[in-house]
């Protein structure tokens, strides 16, 4: 094939998103596109409304990133500057991600005449109170009627949201493909003794652990009751709470307004959390509901033995008394039962933590996750 046809027949795909923070859909792009610029047959560009992590990730690859600071721009002035990319770049296919980019993205892809539009949905609506409640609820609706008249293909990313979208979308025009976790990345820089010994923990306790945003949706609270419980029987347990948010304060608060301060350690923030993970006994992510959660691909892919809530895709990714435990959502006495089972058999725990990274080697891969995304885009072709 000479270079025109090459040209000719490959298809040029432009990745819209919001890049404001560094959690679940964030980490979950960069994987995504880490493994989708290997591909040959497309050419790739990306553009971010916001410098930060994955802007500062993105540039490590073989694609055109562009970066529209909304800080610095208004609404129209992103509308502008997206019709001259697309007009300049000539995408085959626009790939959405978040209320906002999505929106904007489909609405000027759709202007300027690119051929598809995909808009992928991380995770059902969060929920908000006050002001924020209703500036969610417009984006919502905005999001669903562009969604329903100019969009050509929405994925899921589990098989829970897929049966959702289905119901206001079609069938046909949804498509599940579950996140996936590069590999390759997935490695610690501190072994778990060291890890140990700078945050101050004894080589002897229980240390129970998650990672997320501290967002009511997350289910943190639940967890401060759980250690209650726990070291009523077990004072040797200690919980690990990794990552910042709105609701860090009251968390601490309601920590010590509980007599547990001293059990606790909030480690804030942290850019590589794998080693916060691999230091901890018991992963636990006790939301309320998901998507399929990065981190959970995260702490199985470290072997570690989880206990996770029974909601949205999480049943997807664990199966219950093979690769984890799973539990209902706010229910205290249950979750830490769950992780008594666990603390009073290691060998069983081993098993689970052996289990969890056969199951995401086997389907939740970011080598799967391109590949099925790529097939996605050959399905709809160039027009």
């Amino acid at each position: 094939m000479d270079d025109v046809s090459q040209r000719a027949s490959t298809i040029k795909v432009c990745h819209v998103a919001m890049g404001d923070l560094w959690a679940g859909a964030e980490v979950q792009l960069l994987a995504l596109m880490t493994h989708l610029v290997r591909l040959q047959g497309f050419e790739w560009s990306v553009i971010l409304f916001n410098e930060g992590r994955l802007a500062d990730e993105l540039r490590k690859l073989p694609l055109s990133l562009t970066v529209i600071p909304e800080r610095h721009h208004s609404t129209i002035a992103i509308t502008y500057r997206l019709a001259k990319i697309f007009r300049q770049f000539h995408p085959d296919i626009v790939h959405t991600h978040k209320y906002k980019d999505s929106i904007l993205g489909a609405l000027v892809a759709r202007f300027v005449r690119v051929p598809h539009v995909v808009r992928v949905v991380h995770g059902m609506p969060e929920p908000f109170r006050g002001l924020r409640n209703v500036k969610m609820a417009g984006y919502t609706v905005v999001d669903r009627l562009v969604t329903g008249r100019l969009i050509d293909k929405v994925v899921a990313v589990s098989s829970d949201i897929e049966k959702v979208l289905a119901r206001t979308y079609g069938s046909n025009r949804v498509v599940c493909i579950h996140n996936g976790i590069d590999l390759d990345a997935v490695h610690v820089t501190m072994q778990r003794p060291e890890m140990r010994r700078v945050w101050h923990i004894n080589d002897k306790a229980v240390l129970i652990g998650t990672v997320g945003r501290l967002v009511p949706v997350k289910g943190h609270a639940v967890l401060l009751e759980v250690l209650g419980i726990l070291r009523q029987s077990n004072h040797n347990v200690t919980l690990c709470i990794v990552g910042d948010g709105p609701l860090g304060r009251d968390i601490e608060a309601e920590a010590n307004r509980l007599g547990l301060g001293q059990s606790v350690i909030f480690c804030g923030h942290q850019v590589q959390s794998y080693d916060f993970i691999n230091m901890m006994d018991i992963f636990v992510l006790p939301s309320l509901h998901e998507g399929i959660p990065m981190v959970l691909l995260e702490a199985l892919a470290l072997k570690r033995p989880v206990i996770a809530s029974r909601v949205g895709g999480i049943p997807e990714v664990v199966s219950h008394g093979h690769s984890g435990m799973l539990v209902s959502p706010s229910n205290a006495a249950e979750l830490a039962s769950a992780i008594r089972n666990l603390i009073e058999d290691p060998a069983k725990a081993a098993a689970y933590g052996a289990a969890g990274r056969s199951r995401v080697e086997c389907e939740f891969s970011a080598r799967i996750m391109a590949n099925r995304t790529a097939a996605m885009y050959r399905s709809l072709g160039k027009n």
